[in-house]
């Protein structure tokens, strides 16, 4: 064993050495350190097609185009109360998103119900994973950590379980645990 750990020892000081010596002698290809002038480098990259700006320049392009952003949104305002007939169907189009919306923020506040299963052998990670799939649960992870740390991991139920995404973490563990 003795014999094994100093051949071992060795090929990695031998090993270590030769990757010093290609690194110093055979020098780094990429590191090509010259220093150029800032003039230059502006050069270079203007005859690749780039644009350079000051940092001052910069902003006054960022909030110019915010400002366009800001214009254009007034502008399809102001277009769409210039026409009566497009009003009024933009009017119906409007009562209908607002329906959709509705709907959609209904389904948002109900909450969302699952039938879990658990047979035997199945660990509580995976119910946490399957919760989670089923947006019963926002993180798997977290509620695997509450089921070990409270101690109910041991105790997980064989069966079918009701559980909505209203419930909290200790009503989840205690349905599933009784």
């Amino acid at each position: 064993m003795k014999q094994t750990i100093r051949s071992f020892a060795i090929g990695l000081l031998t090993a270590g050495i030769i990757l010093l010596g290609v690194f110093y002698f055979a020098g780094d290809s990429q590191s090509n350190t010259e220093d150029i002038a800032t003039e230059d480098m502006i050069e270079a990259l203007k005859s690749d097609g780039y644009h350079v700006l000051t940092e001052s320049e910069y902003i006054s392009v960022s909030v110019q185009s915010d400002d366009n952003n800001t214009e254009d949104a007034d502008n399809s305002d102001n277009e769409d109360q210039g026409d009566d007939v497009s009003d009024e169907q933009d009017d119906g189009n409007d009562s209908g998103q607002e329906q959709e919306n509705s709907e959609e923020d209904a389904d948002k506040d109900s909450p969302t119900t699952y039938t879990l299963t658990v047979e035997s052998g199945v660990a509580p990670s995976e119910i946490s994973q399957t919760l989670a799939e089923n947006d019963i649960i926002d993180d798997a992870d977290a509620f695997t950590q509450y089921l070990e740390d409270e101690d109910y991991s041991q105790l997980v139920q064989l069966g079918e379980f009701e559980l909505t995404s209203d419930m909290d973490y200790n009503e989840i563990a205690e349905t599933i645990t009784n």
